[in-house]
């Protein structure tokens, strides 16, 4: 009596779970064009190059933010043959000696030696090259930025004509759908006179065949469909495909061409601020490469000591003493230094002045490009808008075409089921009345991608997204 109750509540419980996520979830057109946006793999490589120039443009310019500093320390057992003692430079490969020539000669003893340096330097005059590189790293950012942008723009039209391309192709299936149950019904009906002998046996045959015909359109409707569906999910970034579309708005209504969407719009078209971010960028690195050749002035500093087992005293025979011990370890002599420095390769004009005619060449070459993209939006959008207006007027005729075909199979089905015509004239009142469905979706849904296309050719797909809430 305990545990009925509990099984009932358990079962009820599984069922209800079972219901609610066998269900497919629907998506919108803006969910779908959000999805795309948060999840695309190519949105987030655009924002990773915009953090990755961030990066390198932070550390560049640490080189005239922050001084330089470093620090060296050496402990070496080293012969000190004719000189006073071994040093190793830690950022070179040549082992220099120093030190005064010894009065016995040459000699191989071999005793220990220190030497320690903290060196710093900072740039406290650069002729204009800091704030070049700023502004170059600066422009890189935003070439950055607007290539994101872009990227944002481009996926949104993908995604969005993708979703519209599916609304086709499930319509499609419905279509198809009812074609095969009028299809069914007329073959059950001539299957039976057939038998009966009221009508002739090639009539069965025929029924069959365009029975068969309306399955494979079926099937064939459904594979594409469900293509259609998993190409518009990879857009979304991966994940299942199991999802209904919502179809109302765009069967149901037509978009409407607003004072944003005329026009091409220049001056915040994301393609063509790409292109200018790119301009603006090879200006500004032509800029910082003409400024690279100026010397910069450097206050520097440095502490240093050195320790040897050579003593610094001779004996009555003028030679040195050695002390191979560890206590030459110990230093014995500290030195500092201050002051300004500055390093000039004058000959870098030459250099530098062909690296900035290489530059403006490229500046000339993205201005070109730019050019040639405005031109071809321009003839895209005109373009699109002979295509829009080709999709409204077909968009007026398909109901004609669809109403046309409809008389034409009730006609066909009642004289042929009244005898007075062939199952020939039937079957291709059928056919019309089939293209004239599909034909009839597909109207509509091309004025809606003909307003996407000049959406997106016009540099405003905010205008098109607006209008499908």
């Amino acid at each position: 009596m305990i545990k009925f109750p509990f099984l009932l509540s358990l079962l009820f419980g599984i069922s209800g779970w079972y219901t609610t996520h066998a269900q497919p979830r629907i998506l919108s057109l803006t969910d779908a064009v959000n999805l795309a946006v948060e999840n695309y793999p190519s949105v987030k490589i655009k924002m990773a190059e915009i953090q990755a120039g961030e990066a390198e443009a932070s550390a560049q310019l640490m080189t005239y933010k922050l001084p330089t500093v470093s620090f060296q320390a050496q402990a070496l057992f080293a012969t000190s043959n004719q000189v006073r003692g071994t040093s190793f430079p830690n950022g070179g490969t040549s082992i220099s000696s120093t030190g005064s020539i010894k009065a016995n000669g040459y000699s191989a003893d071999a005793v220990w030696s220190s030497f320690s340096t903290i060196l710093g330097s900072y740039k406290i005059a650069n002729f204009g090259k800091k704030k070049a590189d700023e502004t170059m790293y600066r422009a890189g950012t935003e070439q950055a930025k607007a290539d994101y942008e872009k990227e944002i723009f481009d996926q949104k039209a993908r995604a969005a004509d993708a979703y519209l391309m599916a609304l086709v192709y499930a319509d499609a299936v419905k279509v198809q759908q009812k074609n095969l149950e009028r299809t069914q019904e007329y073959f059950t009906i001539i299957q039976a006179t057939a038998k009966a002998g009221l009508r002739p046996g090639v009539d069965s045959s025929m029924a069959t065949a365009e029975l068969s015909k309306a399955t494979l359109l079926l099937l064939e409707s459904r594979r594409m469909a469900k293509d259609q569906k998993i190409k518009l999910t990879q857009l979304l970034g991966g994940g299942s495909s199991d999802f209904e579309l919502v179809a109302d708005k765009f069967n149901t209504t037509l978009p409407q061409l607003t004072a944003s969407s005329t026009g091409l719009n220049i001056s915040e078209h994301p393609v063509l601020q790409f292109y200018q971010k790119r301009i603006g960028y090879s200006e500004a690195k032509a800029a910082s490469i003409r400024k690279s050749y100026l010397p910069s002035i450097m206050a520097v500093g440095a502490l240093w000591s050195r320790g040897s087992g050579i003593s610094d005293k001779i004996d009555a025979n003028g030679n040195f003493n050695y002390n191979a011990s560890l206590s030459g370890l110990k230093f014995r002599a500290y030195n500092y230094m201050a002051g300004v420095s500055t390093l000039w390769n004058i000959s870098d004009i030459f250099k530098t002045r062909q690296q900035t005619r290489a530059q403006e060449f490229l500046t000339q070459s993205y201005q070109q490009g730019y050019n040639q993209i405005q031109i071809q939006l321009q003839g895209e959008l005109e373009s699109a808008d002979l295509q829009y207006l080709s999709a409204l007027e077909a968009v007026k005729q398909a109901p004609v075409q669809l109403s046309a075909a409809q008389d034409a199979y009730d006609q066909a089905d009642a004289r042929y089921k009244a005898g007075l015509t062939t199952i020939i004239e039937l079957t291709q009142a059928v056919t019309l009345l089939n293209r004239a469905e599909i034909d009839q979706i597909v109207a509509h849904n091309n004025v809606w991608r003909a307003m996407l296309q000049r959406s997106a050719v016009n540099g405003n797909i905010s205008g098109f997204l607006s209008q499908v809430n």
